[in-house]
């Protein structure tokens, strides 16, 4: 089963407790706090919104600027310092926790990978000391400059035992259009139960929206249905799969587009 929800406090609410009456109101039943331009929440009120929001998974996006690949130390040292002040308000509401891990910058794929690999790790031991009871979720990046393709964010679960973000958006936008149909979304799911096991199609965290990509990739998000991205062909998949979780609506029509997704997803 699929819960569907927003990406941030739904437009037509002003703050997150109103966000959780609207999400109630149109069935839907998830919540991504967007932290993106910083961790603006603080302890008390995340557990205040737990309490209130019993019914709705809320989830978390780190800051943008993360990069676990920078030339500079203090921007690791920065850049892990935001993961865990995000994994702080999270464990008191909710679970899974989205970031971006990086840039390429001019450095090969290899050792990008093992840096961003043994940076996500020294997170994992601060969670642990911490007790901090979140799931870190790497996210599949939209743009060809960024970490983040399909086959290194999977490997990078499999090794370091944690689970990814799967953004269908991103990925088409990355492909520069190409994987746009349903076999693709397809074999992109049979791919990560070949790695990671049933248990992460059990447990999926999914990223959906309308998209414009150009010749570096992703551009920008759109509504749904202002973008050439497949999106009822990619619930169709998850529907065939028989994939559980969370997928959250990051379009800029919010509330609006996660009730279309839920209503296409329904219909199948």
């Amino acid at each position: 089963m699929l819960i569907f929800g927003t990406a941030g406090i739904p437009i037509s609410a002003k703050d997150e407790f109103k966000g959780v009456d609207v999400l109630r109101k149109l069935n839907l039943g998830a919540m991504e706090l967007e932290f993106v331009e910083g961790v603006y929440m603080k302890e008390d009120y995340a557990k205040k919104l737990k309490e209130y929001g019993k019914d709705i998974i809320f989830s978390a996006h780190a800051p943008h600027y993360i990069n676990l690949n920078a030339n500079e130390e203090t921007k690791i040292e920065n850049s892990i310092r935001r993961i865990i002040k995000t994994a702080k308000v999270l464990n008191n509401c909710g679970r899974n926790l989205v970031f971006h891990p990086g840039y390429y910058l001019k450095r090969s794929k290899e050792v990008t990978y093992n840096r961003i690999k043994s940076n996500i790790q020294r997170i994992l031991d601060k969670l642990e000391a911490l007790n901090l009871n979140v799931m870190l979720r790497p996210e599949t990046t939209g743009r060809t400059s960024q970490f983040g393709d399909v086959d290194e964010t999977l490997k990078l679960c499999y090794e370091l035992d944690i689970l990814p973000c799967i953004d269908f958006s991103h990925i088409y936008a990355r492909s520069k259009g190409t994987i746009n149909d349903y076999n693709s979304f397809y074999k992109i799911l049979e791919k990560i139960e070949d790695v990671l096991g049933k248990e992460a199609i059990k447990d999926m965290h999914i990223h959906l929206s309308g998209i414009e990509y150009g010749k570096g990739g992703e551009r920008r998000h759109l509504p749904l249905n202002e973008s050439n991205f497949n999106y009822r062909d990619v619930l169709k998949a998850l529907k065939d799969f028989n994939a559980s979780g969370t997928v959250i609506c990051e379009s800029p029509l919010k509330e609006e587009d996660a009730v279309l997704l839920m209503k296409c997803y329904n219909e199948l």
